[in-house]
């Protein structure tokens, strides 16, 4: 929370999916007492959050070569490179899409998309 509210003061919401480490008792109790507002997302939703995308992006970048690290180190430094070396085209693409995402989850009443 101090790293939030030195980067962006109080005037922000909090968005996650309705994964269960995130709708446990433990996290609604903890974001209720820190006053943090929740974004309602639908349930099962990966499709409308771009950085799931990045991640899956990201992850097979890494993985490349079987994912055999020696160090921490050099996992480490494996992931910075891939994020640092994402195409902007890809990026771009991707946020693109989330218009036509958006609409369809409307269209589906919230459910999850075959993507």
């Amino acid at each position: 929370m101090p790293f939030i509210e030195n980067i962006g003061g109080r005037n922000w919401e909090y968005q996650h999916d309705d994964a269960s480490i995130h709708t446990s008792n433990v996290t609604k109790n903890y974001l209720n007492s820190e006053n943090v507002t929740v974004l309602e997302w639908p349930p099962m939703s990966p499709h409308l959050n771009p950085i799931g995308n990045v991640w899956d992006i990201m992850s097979r970048k890494v993985s490349v070569n079987e994912g055999q690290f020696y160090s921490v180190n050099a996992l480490k430094t494996t992931i910075e490179s891939s994020w640092y070396n994402l195409e902007r085209e890809i990026l771009q693409t991707l946020i693109m899409l989330m218009e036509k995402r958006m609409y369809d989850v409307i269209l589906k009443n919230g459910k999850t998309l075959n993507y």
